[in-house]
């Protein structure tokens, strides 16, 4: 459980610390925006005081990222900036640290979306270089292998990207002692193998990702994941049946995800009927939710309620107009 957040008044600079630094991968619900303001004025204290102890600079970091997303656009940037800068700090005050090597990376990484193309190459390189640092420190830093290989994975060939590189960076993570890797390293695999389309190859690395534990361990999110990609990419809902039969077995009544990917695989195997009920579940819930309410709409008319078909189908237009099945819609329309 996440520790209580400390009050302005009581908030120390290690409550502070504990509150805002992250773990990788580990489920922590973000602090609100006046536990994170509270924690800013602790730490930028005990920061003023010890200037020298890299452990402020390094949760003034993860502030900063905290904060970032909480705001619009410029403020956000300016909190990506200042992550780097702190994080930064950190590393120079202690450089053997492979954490701060990582969280340095990472922030550089953060920043790319914020700036222009050539900003862009210079950001990803630092963020490389860190990584490729953390990694020199600590040969089994689960992190920064996984980051190493994503870097690998989405960059142009002209910026270091190679598939066989993001693939031997997979292979390390399982390799890494204690199976700590096991699991970042099988969902990423499966990811490489998606994009390559090798469903079989794609789907014996989910597959063992819901049971080998590791870091960052989500048995839910390895069925999510799978499920998305066969439905969505392969298009193959009967091989996405045994997977949601799984994922029924540990999902929560009130995830929604379930009750959408269920509804889809029913819809896409021609059974509107029973569809219709799971998709209705989620907009009763969430108005709003597009792929639920495009099924609704399309199970309404297979089984012939026009009427019904007709408001979702106007429904979805008004609310999703930019969408790229807006033209089904509209023809829809015309034929009901």
């Amino acid at each position: 459980m996440a520790p209580a957040a400390a009050t302005a008044a009581d908030m120390t600079a290690d409550k502070a610390y504990t509150l805002v630094v992250q773990a990788p991968w580990t489920p922590k619900p973000p602090p609100k925006p006046e536990d994170l303001a509270a924690a800013r004025k602790a730490l930028e204290a005990a920061a003023a005081k010890e200037p020298g102890a890299a452990r402020w600079s390094f949760a003034l970091g993860h502030l900063s990222t905290l904060e970032s997303r909480t705001l619009k656009k410029e403020e956000g940037e300016k909190k990506r900036e200042e992550a780097v800068e702190r994080f930064t700090r950190a590393a120079e005050l202690e450089p053997k640290n492979a954490d701060y090597q990582y969280w340095l990376g990472d922030a550089n990484f953060d920043r790319v979306d914020d700036v222009g193309m050539l900003s862009q190459m210079s950001l990803a390189s630092a963020g490389r270089k860190a990584l490729e640092k953390a990694i020199a420190l600590d040969p089994h830093h689960v992190g920064a292998h996984y980051g190493l290989g994503q870097y690998y994975f989405q960059a142009p060939g002209i910026a270091g990207g190679s598939v066989d590189k993001a693939k031997k960076e997979g292979e390390t993570l399982l390799a890494i002692p204690g199976g700590k890797g096991a699991y970042l390293g099988n969902m990423f695999l499966a990811e490489i193998a998606a994009k390559a389309e090798d469903w079989a190859e794609m789907s014996r690395r989910y597959n063992a990702a819901e049971t080998c534990g590791g870091e960052g361990a989500d048995p839910a999110s390895a069925m999510r994941s799978q499920l998305s990609l066969l439905l969505f990419r392969k298009k193959d809902a009967k091989a996405a049946q045994p997977v949601m039969e799984r994922y029924m077995k540990i999902a929560s009544p009130d995830d929604m995800t379930a009750a959408f990917m269920d509804g889809e695989i029913k819809r896409q195997l021609g059974r509107c009927a029973d569809a219709l009920p799971r998709f209705q579940q989620v907009l009763a819930k969430n108005p709003g939710a597009q792929n639920s309410r495009w099924g609704a709409a399309v199970c309404h008319e297979s089984v012939g309620e026009k009427e019904a078909a007709r408001r979702d189908y106007q429904e979805f237009l008004q609310r999703f107009p930019k969408d790229d099945r807006a033209k089904e819609a509209k023809e829809a329309l015309k034929r009901l």
